[in-house]
């Protein structure tokens, strides 16, 4: 490959790798009426940014960082050809496949996967190859905050322990607890996703869904400490009392070491693929600032999308 190819590639890659999510580098500057960016000296105007929302049905946030990203991609292009011959469009396109396969092949060069990239790809699939025992439950707890009276709290809890024991499933649980009279205490009574004794939960029916959701740490511990069909006394959290029913265990899942290894071997190529990838453009990015109008957001806000 050539080196115009390369430098032509990289420029493709600046503008089709960016997502509406990111934010360009910018800084607020005094535009002229009606434009809402200038980028190397090509002003974004307002009906640019109307005209892309309206096509594309997206909020003229995203329309407008879509005509900073294409402008800036045509002003690198620019740049990188000026005073010479733009290599035609299915170069370019080559170019830029044959850029990405030689990170691919780059990525692969590297061997199997390190002890260390398998333990970073196993914090974020641990559901599926590294899970703690886990337990699902059902909950009542007696609020507290600081308006609220604990000795009240923990009497209704307790008054709630006593009107659910015996019960075998969470639905006469759950009913039974929101009948016990609460006297001014908020309770709330729910079912709970399954959660581990360090307080990250887990959805059996769809174990490859990630979620950053955690519960209480002292609640997990208490419900972990359950077998399949007990309750728990009133256990103190930082939101109150609980009553906690286990409505079942689900048993632990550990792959061995050279099972994940070779389980995650095209995850682990794709990760260092795109970690080099992300600082190629993290260097083509370090341009100059992009202005931004000050006023941007009201003359943005002035953007009807007919639907």
């Amino acid at each position: 490959m050539n080196v115009r190819a390369v430098a032509l590639c990289c420029a493709w890659l600046v503008g089709c790798a960016r997502t509406s999510d990111e934010t360009p580098t910018s800084r607020h500057a005094r535009l002229p009426h009606g434009a809402v960016a200038r980028v190397a000296g090509e002003e974004i105007s307002l009906e640019t940014v109307q005209r892309i929302a309206g096509a594309q049905g997206v909020t003229p946030e995203i329309a407008r960082d879509r005509a900073v990203s294409d402008a800036r991609s045509a002003a690198e292009a620019r740049a990188i050809f000026r005073g010479r011959e733009v290599l035609p469009v299915l170069e370019r396109a080559a170019a830029a496949r044959a850029l990405l396969e030689g990170m691919k092949q780059e990525a692969l060069a590297k061997g199997p996967a390190s002890d260390a990239e398998i333990a970073e790809q196993t914090a974020l699939h641990w559901r599926e190859f590294d899970r703690p025992e886990a337990a699902r439950t059902a909950h009542a707890v007696a609020l507290v905050d600081k308006n609220s009276d604990e000795a009240k709290a923990l009497a209704v809890a307790h008054d709630i322990y006593d009107a659910v024991r015996g019960v075998k499933n969470s639905d006469d649980f759950l009913r039974l607890a929101r009948a016990v009279p609460h006297g001014g205490v908020e309770v709330r009574a729910e079912q709970l996703p399954a959660v581990t004794a360090d307080g990250r939960v887990y959805d059996p029916d769809k174990p490859s869904v990630t979620s950053e959701q955690t519960l209480d740490l002292d609640f997990a511990k208490a419900a972990i400490a359950l077998a399949a069909g007990q309750i728990s006394a009133p256990t103190k959290s930082r939101f109150g009392y609980h009553v906690i029913f286990c409505e079942t265990r689900l048993p632990e899942l550990r792959v061995p070491l050279e099972e994940r290894r070779r389980l995650m071997h095209d995850e682990v190529i794709k990760a260092r693929a795109e970690r080099a990838k992300q600082e190629l453009l993290a260097r083509l990015s370090a341009a100059a600032p992009i202005p931004i109008s000050r006023a941007v957001e009201d003359l943005t806000s002035l953007i009807r999308i007919e639907e």
